[in-house]
């Protein structure tokens, strides 16, 4: 009767019959990775079920996996599972890890973009780089408002493109995502009596409407003095004035 108590409990041990429940894996040792790091294999940890494993990690902006093969995506933490599922004896199992990218300091003249460091777009003079913002100089021109827009101050002439890259690349009192007026919106600014006393240029100053001939390569100037009309040549300079 001994014998056959010790033979059974032998049989138990070698199928891991434990109420359904796995056997115990080995270690499963946390990873650390930069994130410009090259893909890598998960190693399984140790365990006496012969069922192959499977892996999971739960954040797809950190890194996913095929198989045990892992690709990172960018900086941060994910959980990674390593299981097994029920075969013959042996019921399931798994275990967890932490994975931890780490982020790479982007070089100057770039910036973190969803992960990716980015090349900052050269800043329109007389603009300069502050940090990752192209930011307009100190000027004794002050805003001036009509209806819901403020238009930035007038100080310098320019080409029609580098007017427009100006205003769309430069941060403005603090404030971004400036642009060329219209036409219309540069005249109801004159005809408002808005511009008095904000130490303007007066002059010939750009719009983003298009020439009357319809030629890419001409747009509106408003002269802020007379109110005056003129299409011009987009090499040739006129003032600039930002609105948003």
């Amino acid at each position: 009767m001994k014998s056959l108590i010790a033979w059974l409990a032998l049989a138990c041990l070698l199928v891991a019959c434990n109420a359904g429940e796995g056997p115990k894996l080995g270690a499963f040792p946390a990873i650390s990775k930069q994130e410009t790091d090259a893909p890598f294999d998960l190693v399984a940890p140790s365990s006496r079920s012969p069922a192959s494993f499977y892996f999971l990690i739960d954040n797809a902006a950190v890194a996913t996996v095929d198989g045990a093969h892992v690709t990172i995506k960018g900086p941060g933490t994910a959980t990674v599972t390593a299981g097994q599922n029920a075969i013959g004896g042996y019921g399931p199992t798994r275990t967890t890890t932490t994975l931890t990218v780490t982020a790479v300091a982007c070089a100057a003249g770039s910036t973190r973009v969803n992960g990716t460091c980015t090349p900052l777009a050269a800043c329109t003079a007389p603009a300069t780089r502050v940090g990752n913002d192209c930011v307009a100089p100190a000027t004794t021109a002050t805003q001036a408002t009509t209806g819901n827009l403020i238009f930035a101050g007038v100080t310098f002439p320019e080409s029609f493109d580098h007017a427009s890259a100006y205003c769309t690349t430069t941060v403005i009192d603090g404030v971004a995502n400036w642009r060329l007026p219209t036409q219309a919106e540069l005249t109801a600014l004159i005809q408002s009596g808005a511009i008095a006393g904000h130490n303007w240029v007066l002059g010939n100053t750009w719009t983003s409407t298009m020439g009357t001939n319809g030629a890419a390569s001409s747009h509106v100037a408003v002269n802020l003095a007379t109110g005056e009309v003129a299409e011009r040549a987009d090499s040739i300079g006129a003032n600039v004035s930002c609105v948003h």
